[in-house]
C-alpha cells in the first residue's frame, strides 16, 4: 500500500514541477521583446489578424478569429 502511496505522491511532485516551468516559459516569453515586423499576422495561417480583434485584445493575440477557436477546440479535446 506504501508503494502506491510514494508512486502517487512522485507523479504528483512531477506533474507540479512540470506545469510550474510551462508557467514559467509562458512568463518569460510573454515578457520577451516581440518581433514588431510579423505584429498583426496569424502565427498559424500567416493572414492578418482582424483590427477588431486586435483592438479588443490590445494587440495580445497571435492569431486570428477562426485560428484562435479551433486552436481552443484542439486544447479541450486535449491535442
Amino acid at each position: 500500500m506504501t508503494d502506491d502511496m510514494d508512486r502517487a505522491q512522485k507523479l504528483d511532485g512531477f506533474d507540479r514541477d512540470v506545469a510550474l516551468a510551462n508557467a514559467r516559459a509562458r512568463i518569460a516569453a510573454a515578457q520577451s521583446p516581440r518581433d514588431t515586423s510579423i505584429d498583426g499576422i496569424c502565427i498559424d495561417c500567416a493572414q492578418p489578424i482582424e483590427p477588431a480583434r486586435l483592438a479588443a485584445l490590445r494587440g495580445t493575440t497571435s492569431r486570428c478569429a477562426d485560428c484562435a477557436s479551433q486552436f481552443e477546440q484542439r486544447v479541450r479535446m486535449g491535442r
